[in-house]
């Protein structure tokens, strides 16, 4: 018979969440005898109770993770049938094992872990049965049912970990991951950037570009591509032929009036100071000549950053507000009141008010209104077109009949001009088929399409004079880049021969003690893996963006196993790798008692209590 401990006290505590706190008031249905079981594993039975308590738990995690009630329907999209499943027949498997090999867990130990529970406790801080039958009636169960309940949660927990509880890590495992993630290299490095290179770079002949093509026409060919015929109707092709209000015009601009008006501003400093006597005889130096505004500041212990109120308008400066609006730009005013006391006010400039009258802010609200009505004469004809489509129109007649306009594109994974440049298109094209008949899609602007797939295109390269720019500048590029690699071969060679006199053109960085992972300023973003994998005093070339790195590999060292920081490392790698290889060897254990045992479910009685969420 196993003992009360640690490890049963925490099922306790996850039976009673589950089956006490977690179920008071969400209407589980107690199934009764009717519906049978669920399913059974080996000779043990999966009561349909349990079921329902597993899918409601997950329900109600879902809802609390999704910060709002989430219907069954749509948790259901979420895969919570097959956790809740999970769930018990994990619990049934370990069950029937139990009860094969005979482990339980006696009353005594059962009663323990019953009156160690504070949700059973009454106000005296000892348990009381009446709280206790309070807490189960509230649950749904009886005393029976949850002591059993419980035996079932301690002896599964004692089966666990006789398992698996007792794993250890192998020391020589761990000493390789502390190895692996606390060793640093000691690095010199010299970057060649192609913004350090000649720009003037002759262009290609001829024969030069054709060859360049000709060696990389990969680079040069459109992918496979779908021919589609399409047809579209948005909101800017209708805009001109849409009637505007006038009067509806006008009404949005007087509604709008603080868009169209922004009143006078000022950028305004503000020096504050404990009273106004001390403000006013600063004034009278500053009016005297005898000191600057950025004299007066640094008295205070100020810099002119600490006083740039930026903008303002007059409402934003309160009472001192008339005063300082009163006066002209690169003038002082004051002392004058303001939140933080007597202060004197620097003007740095005057922005002027700017209004924009209704003639001039006419034509961007006929286009919005133009648009909108668009939107809304589009919405009204989708499902007309949609209709004509089902009823057999092709696209090119809805572009004959309609104001949507007829086009075609060779489309692929990653196109985004004309009509790909929406999003909806790309989708919509990129699982479409020879197959699929046109419908009507809805596109982000309030626009609509309709696609039709009428081929396949194999991949073809672009005609020479079509992409001639652009070999030109693959081929300055790759030049550019060869240039480079033949100035690190040279330098490396330097390194190598430990000519350091011939690099007093180069910048040489030194960097000691590199983590793992450790990024080095202005280096290739592939150099710190590299260098990791170097022999000790090797010399590389390491190739980035537009950069190369010559890297000499001066020194490796391993972390120092006695140090605080690993010590606490290697706890933390032994505890994980215990954990990950106990819950492998123990869902390799269940897999084995689980097919051993055999699953039978009854999918009826499983339907049945779905129907009781939905």
């Amino acid at each position: 018979m196993a003992k009360s401990g640690k490890g049963s006290k925490i099922v306790v505590w996850a039976l009673v969440g589950g089956l006490v706190a977690g179920l008071g008031g969400f209407g589980v249905t107690n199934f009764g005898s009717s519906l049978g079981n669920v399913g059974s594993v080996g000779k043990t039975p999966i009561p349909v109770d349990a079921y329902a308590r597993a899918l409601r738990g997950e329900l109600d995690a879902l809802s609390a993770q999704m910060g709002t009630t989430v219907s069954f329907a749509d948790a259901a999209q979420m895969g919570i049938e097959q956790r809740a499943l999970g769930q018990v027949v994990v619990g049934a498997t370990l069950d029937n094992e139990t009860g094969r090999i005979g482990v339980s867990v006696g009353d005594k130990s059962v009663a323990e872990q019953i009156m160690d529970i504070p949700a059973f406790k009454g106000t005296s801080g000892k348990f009381d049965r009446e709280t206790y039958k309070f807490a189960l009636d509230r649950a749904g169960l009886n005393e029976s049912e949850f002591e059993d309940q419980l035996r079932r949660e301690s002896a599964r927990t004692f089966l666990q970990g006789a398992v698996a509880g007792a794993v250890k890590p192998s020391q020589d495992y761990i000493n390789t991951l502390l190895t692996y993630i606390g060793q640093q290299r000691d690095v010199t490095y010299i970057v060649l950037n192609t913004k350090d290179m000649p720009t003037d770079q002759p262009l290609p002949t001829d024969a030069q570009v054709e060859a360049f093509y000709q060696e990389h026409i990969a680079d040069f060919t459109l992918p496979e591509r779908k021919a589609i015929t399409y047809i579209e109707m948005t909101p800017s092709m209708l805009a001109d032929s849409v009637e505007v209000d006038q009067a509806m015009l006008q009404q949005a601009y007087d509604d709008n009036k603080d868009k169209y008006y922004t009143p006078e501003r000022r950028l305004v400093e503000r020096l504050v100071y404990p009273d106004a006597e001390t403000a006013a005889a600063a004034k009278t130096r500053l009016d005297a000549g005898e000191v600057t505004f950025e004299e007066l500041a640094k008295e205070r212990g100020l810099e002119l950053a600490d006083l740039d109120l930026g903008d303002v308008s007059l409402d934003d400066l309160d009472s001192a507000g008339e005063t300082v609006f009163a006066a002209a730009a690169d003038t002082v005013v004051g002392p004058l009141d303001s939140n933080f006391g007597p202060a004197l006010f620097r003007v740095n400039a005057v922005l002027p008010e700017q209004v924009t009258t209704f003639e001039e802010a006419e034509p961007e609200l006929r286009e919005e209104f133009a648009i909108d009505r668009a939107r809304r004469v589009i919405e009204q004809k989708a499902e007309e077109l949609n209709d004509m489509l089902a009823a057999g129109a092709t696209l090119e007649e809805l572009a004959s009949e309609t104001e949507a306009k007829v086009g075609t594109i060779e489309y692929y994974d990653g196109l985004t001009s004309d009509i790909a440049g929406y999003p909806e298109f790309r989708d919509i094209a990129g699982a479409l088929s020879n197959e699929d008949f046109p419908e009507i899609h809805q596109l982000n602007d309030g626009g609509i399409f309709a696609a039709r797939v009428d081929g396949t295109l194999e991949p073809t390269p672009r005609p020479l004079d079509e992409v001639r720019d652009e070999v030109v500048l693959a081929w300055q590029t790759a030049e550019m880049q060869a240039l480079l690699r033949a100035e690190a071969e040279t330098v490396k060679a330097a390194l190598e021969a430990n000519n350091m006199a011939t690099l007093d053109a180069y910048t040489i960085e030194t960097a000691q003690h590199v983590g793992r992972g450790q990024m080095l300023p202005n280096t290739p973003a592939v150099l710190n893996a590299h260098i990791f994998e170097m022999e000790q005093d090797a010399i590389d070339l390491v190739d980035g963006e537009e950069k190369i790195a010559i890297v000499r590999l001066d020194g490796v060292s391993d972390p120092d196993m006695e140090s605080e920081e690993v010590v606490q490392m290697r706890g933390f790698l032994e505890q994980q790798a215990a954990s990950q290889t106990a819950e492998a060897l123990f869902q390799a254990y269940l897999t084995a008692l689980r097919d051993d045992a055999g699953v039978q479910l009854n999918q009826t009685a499983m339907n049945a209590v779905k129907a009781q969420f939905q």
